[in-house]
């Protein structure tokens, strides 16, 4: 999760990692960018993106 406070409001930037497209079609619906929220998540959020991004892992790095 990414935070960025400007002003009075704090922005968060949540990533997420799924296995397969198939995983995010369970939890998600066939929509894959249509971003999903819960009931109570007015309660803590100001604002509500209406699409989600996808990008491919391009690389990971193992450190030892």
């Amino acid at each position: 999760m990414l935070r960025r406070d400007e002003a009075e409001i704090t922005h968060f930037l949540t990533v997420t990692y799924w296995e397969s497209e198939e995983s995010i079609r369970a939890f998600a619906g066939d929509d894959l960018l249509k971003a999903k929220y819960y009931p109570e998540d007015q309660d803590y959020l100001l604002g509500f993106e209406p699409l989600v991004q996808h990008f491919v892992v391009a690389a990971i790095e193992s450190v030892a």
